[in-house]
């Protein structure tokens, strides 16, 4: 599945700008998903346990949650 957020980096973080509907439902599915965003290129994106979403362009944590999924192994997670 292919989805494209727009977000924006602004002084606190990134701000979803579109595409939230698709991103609520993406999560409903998975607890952290990576997506493309035009201007700031690929963002993680994790719902936490209070509801909040936390979004992170670092290489390192897209690197993590783009590996392939392993069925027995532990669940990654940012919360």
């Amino acid at each position: 599945m292919s989805v494209e957020i727009i977000v924006r980096e602004t002084k606190t973080g990134l701000e979803i700008i579109s595409g939230r509907r698709r991103l609520d439902a993406l999560l409903a599915v998975h607890d952290e998903v990576v997506v493309m965003s035009p201007g700031v290129g690929e963002v993680v994106i994790a719902r936490l346990p209070d509801g909040r979403l936390q979004a992170s362009a670092n290489p390192e944590h897209i690197a993590l949650f783009r590996q392939p999924a392993m069925a027995s192994g532990p669940k990654k997670s940012f919360a």
